[in-house]
C-alpha cells in the first residue's frame, strides 16, 4: 500500500507541475485557460466578474462543468449558458464535489476543481497500481492511469471522465473480494453519478451476481443505482429536455466505419492536417484492438465480475453511434478508458492490454504540441 500511495503522490505531483507550467508559460498564469471557455457563450452573473482566460472560436466540456461547480443545484441560472444542460447535469459527482470542497465560495471553486481532479489522479494511480500487485505484477504498471487518455484530457480541459476512470480502477481492485462488498457499492453508486455510461459498471457486475445466484448481493447492487436515478429525475424536472440524439446504433461499429470513412477536415497547414487524419486512424485502430482484446476473452469464456464488465463496457463501445463521440481521440478515448483499465488488470499480459493507450495517446498528444513548445521555448530562453 504505502508503494502504491508513493506512486500515486508522484503522479500528482507530476501532473500539477504540467500545469503549473501550461498555465504559467501559456496562459500568463490564467488558471481558468483549464476550463477551455469559449469567449462567444453566455456567462452567468454569478461568473460575471471573473477573469476567465478564453479561446477564440473553441471551447470544450469543461466550461460547462466549471458552470455546474458554481450552481450544482440548478439554482442560480447556470442552465442559460449550457448546450445540453440535462445531460451535463446527470454527471454531477466532479463538478459537485468542487463545490463542496470549495464550501460553496464562488471564490474557491477553481482551486477546489482542481484539487478534485487531481484527487482522481491519486486514486486512480493508488487503485490500478494495489490492483496490479493483488494479480502478481509490479504495481509501477499503475502509473499508466497517468496516461489514460481519460486522464489527459480532464488534466487539459476539466472534464469528469477522470472520475470515473479512477473508480474503475476502484471496482477491478474490490469487485472479487466479498469483505469489500460495500466499497464496490459506493464505487457503483459515485460511478453512476460521475456519467451515464458508469451505469454499465452497475450492469456487468450486476449480470455477474445473476449468474452465480448471489441475489442479495444483486439487489444491493440494484440499488446503488438509486441515487443516480433520483438525481436523473430531479435534473429533468429543473432543465430543458434533451436534443434528440442518435447515440447508438443496432448496426455494430457504425459509428467507427462512419468515421473511419469520413475522416475529419482541419484547418490546418497541408503536414499538420495530414498528421491529424493519420493518428485519427491509428487512435480508430486502438479501439479495434481494444474490442477484439475483449473478444478474445470472451472467447476463451473468461468469466468474472471485471469480465463481464468488460463484455458490457464493450458492447456498449460496438454500438456506439454518435458521431460527436466518434469525431477525434479526445472524444472517443475518454468514453473507452474503462474498458482499458478493466482490461489491464483482468489480462496477465499488461503490455498487450496498455497498447490501445499508446495509439490513442499518440492523437492525443498532437493536441498537446502546441502546448509543449510553448513550455519548452520558455525554458529554453
Amino acid at each position: 500500500m504505502r508503494r502504491s500511495a508513493a506512486l500515486a503522490l508522484a503522479a500528482v505531483l507530476g501532473m500539477w507541475l504540467w500545469q503549473l507550467a501550461t498555465v504559467h508559460f501559456n496562459y500568463a498564469g490564467n488558471w481558468t485557460a483549464l476550463f477551455c471557455i469559449n469567449p462567444d457563450w453566455p456567462r452567468p452573473a454569478f461568473v460575471a466578474t471573473e477573469t476567465l482566460h478564453t479561446f477564440s472560436g473553441s471551447g470544450y466540456d469543461g466550461q460547462m462543468y466549471h458552470l455546474i461547480a458554481h450552481d450544482p443545484w440548478i439554482k442560480r441560472g447556470a442552465v442559460t449558458a449550457m448546450d445540453d444542460p440535462a445531460l451535463r447535469y446527470r454527471r454531477i459527482l466532479v463538478p459537485a464535489l468542487a463545490w463542496t470542497v470549495a464550501l460553496g465560495r464562488d471564490s474557491a471553486i477553481h482551486a477546489a476543481y482542481f484539487a478534485v481532479i487531481l484527487g482522481f489522479v491519486f486514486l486512480g494511480v493508488y487503485w490500478l497500481a494495489r490492483a496490479m500487485e493483488k494479480h502478481g505484477r509490479h504495481p509501477a504498471w499503475g502509473l499508466m492511469f497517468a496516461l489514460m487518455p481519460a486522464t489527459l484530457v480532464s488534466m487539459d480541459r476539466m472534464t469528469v471522465d477522470i472520475g470515473l476512470a479512477a473508480l474503475t480502477a476502484g471496482f477491478v481492485l474490490y469487485c472479487d473480494n466479498p469483505a469489500s462488498r460495500w466499497k464496490v457499492l459506493l464505487i457503483l453508486a459515485c460511478a453512476a453519478l460521475t456519467r451515464e455510461t458508469g451505469l454499465l459498471l452497475t450492469a456487468g457486475y450486476g449480470v455477474f451476481l445473476l449468474s452465480r445466484r448471489r441475489f442479495t448481493d444483486l439487489v444491493w447492487t440494484a440499488a446503488s443505482a438509486l441515487p443516480a436515478i433520483l438525481w436523473y429525475l430531479y435534473v429533468s424536472r429543473h432543465t430543458p429536455s434533451s436534443p434528440p440524439n442518435h447515440m447508438s446504433s443496432f448496426i455494430p461499429l457504425a459509428g467507427w466505419i462512419e468515421r473511419v470513412a469520413h475522416p475529419a477536415v482541419y484547418p490546418l497547414p497541408r503536414w499538420q492536417a495530414l498528421a491529424a487524419v493519420e493518428l485519427d486512424y491509428i487512435a480508430l485502430a486502438g479501439v479495434v484492438l481494444m474490442l477484439g482484446h475483449a473478444v478474445w476473452l470472451a472467447w476463451g469464456r473468461r468469466w468474472n465480475a471485471r469480465a463481464a464488465a468488460i463484455y458490457v463496457f464493450g458492447a456498449a463501445v460496438i454500438f456506439l453511434a454518435s458521431r460527436s463521440v466518434w469525431e477525434d481521440a479526445f472524444g472517443f478515448g475518454r468514453v473507452v478508458t474503462p474498458l482499458i483499465i478493466l482490461l489491464a488488470v483482468e489480462d496477465a499480459r499488461p503490455r498487450l492490454a496498455f497498447a490501445p493507450v499508446a495509439l490513442i495517446d499518440a492523437r492525443i498528444g498532437l493536441n498537446f504540441l502546441r502546448q509543449i513548445i510553448g513550455v519548452a521555448s520558455h525554458l529554453i530562453k
